[in-house]
C-alpha cells in the first residue's frame, strides 16, 4: 500500500470515527459505529448506528447511498458483524450483495461471535480488506464496550467541580455551589448518556442527592448506586424514596447487611435493590466486585460523581478509566476545605463552559486505554454548555 494510499484510509477512517460517536447514548449496550461509502474518490454514502436496535452503520449507509456502490470502498470503524443472535441482522451479507469491492476497518470486533469471523467472511467472497487502520482511535472509541465485552466491568467516568484553588467544598466540607449553570447542564446531559451513576454513603448524608438527570432527553432509565459499607443510607432519604424515578442499587459488606438486616428489608420494600459484597483490606467495599456487579446489571457506562472519599478509593485501585474536572473561577482560599484528588492522567482536551473550565482526561494504566481521543462525550459538551 502506497503512503497516500494509506493516510487517505486513516482520514477515511478518522471521518467515520467522527460520524460513529453522534450515537453516544443511544446506542448502548452496543458499540458506537460508523461507515463511510467510498467511489471514485468521493462519499456516496455514509451511515452511524444511531439507536439500539436500528439500523447498524454498514446498512444505513447503503440506505443512504446516492449512487450504485457496486466497487466502492467502505470505510468503517468496526468490524462488520456476521453473528444472529441480535436485533439487526448482520453487515456482512449486505456489503456482500451490495457489490462492495474493498472494506477498510478501524479495528477488529472484540465480540468473540464476531473477532475476526466477519473479516473472514468478506474475503472468502473475494474482497479485499485492509484492517486494522487507525486502530487505536479506532478502539478507544468502543472502550466502553470492550470493558464491558472483555472484561465484564462497565466504563468509569468520574468527575468532580473544583474551585479555582482547587477545593471541591466549601470551609470545614461545606457545600458549596461550585459549577455555573451551563455545567450543570452538561453534566445532566452526561449522566443522562451513561447507565449508571454511583456515590459514596458521604454524599448521600450530606446532601440527599435524587441522582437524576434532569431537563435532557434520556434513552433509558439510569441506575442510582451508593457504595455504603456499612449501610447507613436512612430509609427516608430521596434515593430510598424515589425508586419509581430509577433504580437504586446500595452495596454494603456482608457484616452490615447481617447487622442491619431491619434497614435492609425496609430499604428492599421500598424497591432498592440491597447487594452485599466482600470487604477489602482495609475494611471497606472491594470495589472491583462492585463493578463486577454493576457489569452483570447491565451497566456499560458508569458515572463516578465523586467525593474526596470514594473518588480517591477508587482512583488508588486504579478503576478508573475517564476523568472530568470542572474548574470554576470560585476561591475559598481555606485550608478546613477539602481538596481535589491529584490527578496525573493524560488529558485529551479542554473546553471552556462559560467561565468554567471542563477538562477530559484518560488513564493510561487502564485496561482499556488506547488513545489519548477526546471522548464522544467531550465532543458534544460544548454544544449542551451553550
Amino acid at each position: 500500500m502506497t503512503p497516500f494510499l494509506a493516510h487517505q484510509d486513516e482520514a477515511y477512517v478518522r471521518q467515520a470515527i467522527a460520524l460513529a460517536m453522534r450515537g453516544r447514548g443511544s446506542v448502548e449496550p452496543n458499540p458506537m459505529v460508523g461507515c463511510l461509502l467510498v467511489k471514485g474518490g468521493r462519499i456516496i454514502g455514509s451511515g452511524f448506528h444511531r439507536k439500539f436496535g436500528q439500523l447498524h452503520a454498514e446498512r444505513d449507509a447503503l440506505a443512504n447511498c446516492t449512487d450504485d456502490p457496486r466497487g466502492a470502498t467502505a470505510y468503517v470503524t468496526l468490524e462488520p458483524c456476521c453473528h444472529l443472535d441480535k436485533k439487526q441482522p448482520p453487515c456482512v451479507p449486505a456489503l456482500i450483495e451490495a457489490g462492495i469491492a474493498r472494506v477498510v476497518a478501524g479495528c477488529r470486533d472484540p465480540n468473540p461471535a464476531v473477532d475476526g469471523k466477519g473479516f473472514d467472511q468478506l474475503r472468502q467472497a473475494g474482497i479485499e480488506v485492509d484492517a486494522p487502520v487507525a486502530e487505536g482511535e479506532a478502539r478507544q472509541l468502543i472502550a466502553p464496550f470492550i470493558a464491558r465485552t472483555n472484561y465484564a466491568r462497565p466504563y468509569v467516568t468520574m468527575k468532580w467541580a473544583q474551585t479555582a484553588d482547587g477545593y471541591v467544598a466549601g470551609p470545614g466540607g461545606k457545600r458549596l455551589h461550585i459549577s455555573n449553570d451551563a455545567s450543570h447542564r452538561v453534566l445532566h446531559a452526561l449522566r443522562a448518556r451513561c447507565d449508571a451513576i454511583l456515590v459514596g454513603i458521604g454524599t448521600v448524608l450530606a446532601d440527599d442527592p435524587l441522582l437524576t438527570a434532569r431537563n435532557v432527553t434520556a434513552t433509558r432509565p439510569l441506575i442510582r448506586v451508593v457504595c455504603d459499607s456499612d449501610l447507613r443510607i436512612p430509609v427516608t432519604s430521596q434515593l430510598a424514596q424515589t425508586v419509581a424515578h430509577g433504580p437504586v442499587v446500595i452495596y454494603c459488606k456482608q457484616s452490615s447487611f447481617d447487622q442491619h438486616y431491619a434497614l435492609a428489608t425496609a430499604l428492599a420494600a421500598n424497591g432498592a435493590t440491597i447487594v452485599p459484597v466482600p470487604a477489602n483490606t482495609a475494611d471497606g467495599l472491594s470495589l472491583p466486585d462492585v463493578l463486577r456487579d454493576l457489569g452483570g446489571r447491565g451497566v456499560m457506562h458508569l458515572l463516578v460523581e465523586a467525593g474526596p472519599t470514594i473518588g480517591q478509593s477508587f482512583m488508588k485501585a486504579n478503576l478508573v478509566d475517564r476523568v472530568w474536572i470542572f474548574r470554576s473561577t470560585i476561591r475559598v482560599e481555606d485550608a478546613s476545605a477539602p481538596l481535589a484528588p491529584a490527578v496525573d492522567y493524560q488529558p485529551t482536551g479542554s473546553i471552556l463552559i462559560g467561565d468554567d473550565a471542563l477538562t477530559e482526561y484518560l488513564n493510561r494504566a487502564s485496561e482499556v486505554f488506547y488513545h489519548r481521543s477526546p471522548s464522544a462525550d467531550l465532543m458534544v459538551a460544548g454544544a449542551e454548555g451553550l
